[in-house]
Formats: C-alpha cells, sequence, structure tokens
C-alpha cells in the first residue's frame, strides 16, 4: 500500500492510500476540507490517478471510505458520482478493537 498526501494551493486537503490488486486500484480516501478549490484539485489529481491506473494495466479504481456509525452517508454517492464513479455500493466491514 502506498500513503499519499494531497495538496492544492492552499495546503493539504486529503489524504489517500493505493492498494494494488490484479485488476484494480483500491483507493481509500478521507478529505480534510471541501468546496470549489478542493474539488477542482481533486478532479485534476482523479485524471493522473487514471493515466497511473492505466499504465499499470488496470481496468478499474475501486474507492472506498470507513464510515464511522453504523449507517451509511447519503452523500457519499453523489460526491463519488462528482469524479465518475458509479456502482455505489454499501460494503460490509468489521473492526477488531485493541485494548
Amino acid at each position: 500500500m502506498r500513503f499519499y498526501t494531497l495538496f492544492d494551493d492552499t495546503g493539504q486537503y486529503a489524504a489517500a492510500a493505493l492498494a494494488e490488486h490484479p485488476d484494480a486500484l483500491e483507493l481509500h480516501l478521507t478529505v480534510l476540507r471541501f468546496g470549489p478549490a478542493t474539488v477542482r484539485a481533486l478532479r485534476a489529481d482523479m485524471e493522473e490517478l487514471k493515466r497511473m491506473a492505466r499504465r499499470l494495466g488496470k481496468t478499474r479504481i475501486v474507492g472506498l471510505r470507513v464510515e464511522p456509525g453504523s449507517e451509511a452517508d447519503p452523500r457519499w454517492p453523489k460526491f463519488t458520482r462528482l469524479f465518475g464513479f458509479t456502482g455505489q455500493r454499501v460494503l460490509q466491514a468489521a473492526e477488531l478493537r485493541l485494548l
């Protein structure tokens, strides 16, 4: 897994991690602030990520996020569609608490 810090003209706007699978790149993204400048920067970074995925022979990018509760965030589908993602679905996850 590779880790990235994403910046725009005003500073860091997101943190990302990428994992490589045989046919896909798995993208974990945490957006730290949101607004028009962030959307523009993220769109540019997504274009670079798509170029990277194509160079690696990947057929898709899978975007994931961890929701802090047990309910899905209703904003997630709209947010991901801004960047061309489709097929939004609920993903089940489990957590192992360390004491």
